[in-house]
């Protein structure tokens, strides 16, 4: 009985406990990290971390809900309705998350930043692009349920609203920088997407489409290190060095391609045939090309000229020698 009745807390022990509960789970809320004013540790969350200042920010959101009012008239114009396009939000996060966000099958176009490095992307709604279609041909382009992968001719349709998206971005960026930016590629599945190393931050400008009957998202993606100094231009400040800028440019794009593997070949000659040559060749038959034997080589990079050569051997193998660049358009 005794026993039993040490046991049982007084109502001061009570009040006790409870004060030193909420006392530790005060202290537990705290941050690891306290950033203080004359300390030079500073709090840094990797999930969304902040690159850009406040003042730039300001700007980059007027600079975006410009161009969002600006393809909503383009976009307007092209479907013959009614589009209405607004800024949603700007954000900071890493390349990783930003592929982990999004869901499987998306419009994603590639584009290639000139005159600044490296590459962006703009990617929208698989839904939203179906009702764009739909709407493009003429039907009320209501939200779609069934989401599915475009076809050819809607991968055109939706190409020229891309391309409306970026002329317009371009179009308001252009009084702080000449930008000349182009698609280079276009896909539907963000797995395969590779503008930057899933650790590099990028900025993120997410737009939200109203077309009469559905609605949708379409995202703008870029790498913070591409379009740094051009937001420097923001307030007049001056570039840096080029020289400097084309050095870490250079690296960062060797780290994230230096895997990759392309195809690469020597082409001697071209010339046209009909059908019914071809039908018609047998064993033994001679192709006469154009050009001679001596003559240099193409050397041909994944489709594309890229340089001119000449035939030899390497040991016990055929070689090529490189002895020029050819002035055809970069890969």
């Amino acid at each position: 009985m005794e026993n039993s009745e040490n046991a049982i807390l007084s109502s001061d022990e009570v009040e006790s406990l409870l004060e030193s509960f909420h006392e530790s789970q005060g202290i537990a809320a705290q941050p690891d990290i306290i950033e203080e004013a004359d300390s030079k540790v500073k709090y840094y969350d990797f999930k969304r971390p902040n690159t850009i200042s406040r003042e730039k920010k300001r700007m980059l959101y007027k600079v975006f809900e410009t161009t969002a009012y600006q393809i909503s008239r383009e976009i307007s114009n092209f479907l013959r309705g009614t589009a209405k396009v607004s800024l949603n939000s700007i954000d900071e996060l890493s390349f990783e998350i930003f592929k982990n966000t999004c869901p499987e099958l998306m419009f994603i176009n590639t584009v290639r930043l000139k005159p600044l490095k490296g590459f962006g992307c703009i990617a929208m709604d698989m839904g939203l692009c179906l009702s764009i279609v739909e709407k493009a041909f003429g039907g009320e382009g209501k939200t779609q349920n069934e989401i599915r992968k475009l076809t050819d001719t809607e991968t055109s349709i939706v190409g020229n609203i891309v391309k409306i998206i970026l002329e317009k971005i371009g179009t308001s960026w252009k009084p702080y920088d000449e930008m000349e930016w182009t698609i280079s590629d276009t896909a539907m599945e963000p797995r395969y997407l590779n503008i930057a190393s899933e650790a590099d931050v990028v900025l993120l400008v997410s737009f939200t489409f109203n077309i009469e009957s559905s609605f949708g998202e379409m995202k703008f993606c870029v790498p913070v290190s591409s379009v740094d100094h051009t937001l420097d231009h923001f307030f007049g400040s001056k570039q840096s060095n080029s020289a400097e800028l084309d050095n870490e440019s250079s690296e960062s794009l060797q780290k994230l391609s230096g895997g990759i593997k392309l195809s690469v070949a020597g082409v001697l000659d071209e010339t046209d045939f009909t059908v019914n040559d071809i039908v018609n060749l047998k064993a033994g038959d001679v192709l006469r090309l154009d050009s001679k034997i001596t003559n240099n080589l193409k050397v041909v990079v994944e489709g594309k000229n890229k340089f001119y050569g000449k035939l030899g051997l390497y040991g016990s193998k055929k070689a090529i020698q490189i002895i020029g660049i050819s002035g055809d358009e970069d890969v």
